[in-house]
This record gives C-alpha cells, structure tokens and sequence, in this order.
C-alpha cells in the first residue's frame, strides 16, 4: 500500500497529466495555421519543416506519455512526472526559438506581431494551467520568454527595451499568480485526502469491536442482510456459525477481567485467519460469542470450517500467573437457501439453538441445526 506521501504524488501526477491534454495538439495546431496562412512550407521551408519535426516528436511524446497513464495502474511517478515536466519544458524552449527565430530573420518580420500575440497566451495559459509542478510554474514562462528577451536585448532600442520590461513585468505575474494556485492546489488535495482519510478511519471505528478489531455486531447485520438478498437471488446457500467460549464466565471470575480481554482477542484472531474469503464475515456478537457468516457455503463447507476453528481455538497457549489455561469453545452451525418466504432471522436461530446443543453435550464441539432431532 502506498504512502500518505505517495498517494500525493500519484493523485497531482494523474490531474497534471490530465491538464496538460488540452495542450498536446495546441502547440502543433497553432503552428500550422500560422504556417500555412503565410505559405511557410514554400517561402520558408526550413524553418517550417524543422519546427515541425520537432513539435511532432514532442506531440508523439506527450501522447505516449498520456496513454501510459492511462493504462497504468500503478506508474512509477517519479518517472512520469519527470517524463511530462520534461516534454512540456521542451515545447517553451521549442516555442521560444521559434520566436527566436523570427526576431533575427528580417525576412519573417511580418510574424512578429503574431508571435507577440501566442506568446504570452501560451506562457500564462500553459503556466497556470500547469501550476500542479513547482517546476513547470516557472520554468516554462521562463524558457518561453528567454530567447526572446535575449533578441530584444541583442537588438538594443528604447522600444526593444519597453519590450523587455514588458516581458520580465508578465513574468512577474505569471510567476505570482501560479504560485497562488499552485498553493491553492496542494493545499485542496491535502485537505481532500485528509478528509477522506478521517472518513475511512470513523467508519473503520463505526464498525469494528475495539476490543478484538473484528466486525462488530452492526456490521455483521448489514453484511448478513446483502449478502441474504444476493444468495436469495443466486439461488446458492448461505452457512452461519455461532461460536461461544467455554466456561468463559469461570475464568473471567478465576483469573480477573484483564486476562479475559487477553482470551477474547486471542480467539478473536485465530478464527479470523480460518475464514479468510473476502466474502466471509467474522464478528464479535456480543460478550464472549462470536458470529462467522459464510456465503455460498453449503452444510459440508460450514462443517469443515467449524471444525477448524475448534481445533485453532483448542491449540491457544495462554497462562494467567504461570498456571496454562486451557481455551476451548462450541459452535452451531445452520445453513439453508435463501428465498422469500424465510425470515433471515431464522437461520441465526437455528444456529443459537445448534450452538446451545453442542453446549449440552458437551461442549468442544461441533453441533450443526440439520442433525438436531
């Protein structure tokens, strides 16, 4: 199971990851419509098909990257997210050449007022969306406007250099309004995991036996009450099993209330482990008896599983003041089939009655509702 700390990462991974689908055809479609709009490919084409080569591996990445998540169950986020923050900053440094690019061929000074305008959409936008990563929040505004306030510099001019103040006040506020959002973010999933933390740990409190950490008697009810309808419908059988210690109230008075809980969380955890499917339930029913529900378990299954408990239960090695103690219990079993003329509280009955049998002759046994005369 993964850590408090992981589980973190794999959630801002996985809503990182889904942000940044918007922006895996952005890139690529911009380009072309600028390209083709001022006929690229045939009065510029180097420049055309080398951008394009690049963004298409770029596309190519992201795309994989995306469909790895998805398929993934448990990615390796130290290398995803290293994956993604990667081909992210290398579309801004990619964006930013380009514009690069332009500002230093005098040729393509007509795409200038164009790439002024992509810029700060695709920084901010990208940026904010993207504020998840402390690393993207400010190196891809940073990497995209690089290269351009590096040409503007090159350049020299009062107007040049208004650009440039321009550029690095935009940076300034991409860079404080991502930091709010990046604090936002974390500071909501930490809350939400938080949450629902504390609502897994109420309803684990709800319904479970604080003194044994078996179900308790209300979740059993619950349990009993599905898994009745669904055997009813399934037309298969459904076992019960109501288990009780023996002499349970003597060695309560003999060896004091302390060494009683001992027995009761001892008992506890070795029939735990004898009813060990996900449907199976095990629950403290009251003072020192215990119900076991099997699902889909006819009169034989019920039997074999009984039969194991007494002997698990048998085999417990307890000593109050140096002196063993032996631990022995009974167990009544009923099984039936389900269906709408019968009251489930009957099969909890039955076995009441087939525990209190076992008890009388003999106790240490086995006692099953369809062999009571």
């Amino acid at each position: 199971m993964r850590s408090y700390h992981e589980q973190l990462q794999v959630h801002a991974l996985t809503d990182l990851t889904n942000r940044a689908k918007s922006g895996i055809m952005a890139y690529m479609f911009v380009w072309l419509l600028i390209a083709f709009t001022f006929d690229l490919p045939n009065q510029h084409p180097t420049m055309f098909y080398l951008n394009t080569m690049m963004l298409l591996v770029i596309l190519l990445s992201r795309v994989i990257h995306y469909l790895v998540m998805r398929r993934s169950s448990a990615p390796n986020v130290s290398l995803m997210n290293q994956w993604l923050v990667i081909t992210v900053l290398a579309a801004a440094v990619q964006w930013g050449g380009m514009i690069a690019w332009v500002m230093q061929d005098p040729s393509l000074a007509h795409l200038k007022i164009i790439f002024f305008l992509t810029l700060p959409a695709f920084g901010l936008g990208g940026a904010c969306t993207l504020s998840i990563s402390s690393e993207i929040r400010t190196l891809y505004p940073s990497l995209m406007f690089a290269p351009l306030i590096a040409g503007l510099m090159l350049e020299g001019g009062r107007e040049n250099y208004l650009l440039v103040g321009l550029l690095l006040f935009s940076l300034i506020y991409i860079f404080s309004s991502t930091r709010v959002t990046h604090n936002d973010y974390w500071e909501a999933i930490t809350n939400h995991m938080v949450a629902e933390e504390r609502a897994e740990l109420m309803e684990k409190l709800s319904t479970t036996d604080p003194l044994t950490q078996l179900k308790n008697r209300m979740y059993f009810d619950s349990e009993y009450s599905k898994e009745w309808k669904r055997s009813s419908r399934m037309k298969c059988p459904i076992s019960v099993l109501m288990l009780d210690l023996d002499f349970f109230k003597k060695i309560n008075d003999t060896y004091g209330h302390v060494f009683g809980d001992e027995v009761l969380r001892s008992v506890a955890a070795v029939i735990g482990k004898e009813a060990q499917r996900p449907t199976d339930c095990v629950a403290r029913y009251g003072g020192e008896e215990f119900v076991i529900l099997l699902p889909n378990t006819d009169a034989k299954g019920a039997k074999i599983i009984a039969e194991r408990m007494l002997s698990a239960v048998s085999k417990i090695e307890l000593a109050a003041s140096g002196t063993p103690v032996r631990i022995t219990c009974s167990i009544g079993g009923a099984t039936d089939i389900p269906n709408h003329r019968i009251d489930r509280s009957e099969l909890i009955r039955q076995a009441d009655t087939a525990l209190y049998h076992a008890k009388n002759a003999g106790r240490n046994r086995y006692s099953q509702a369809k062999d009571i005369v």
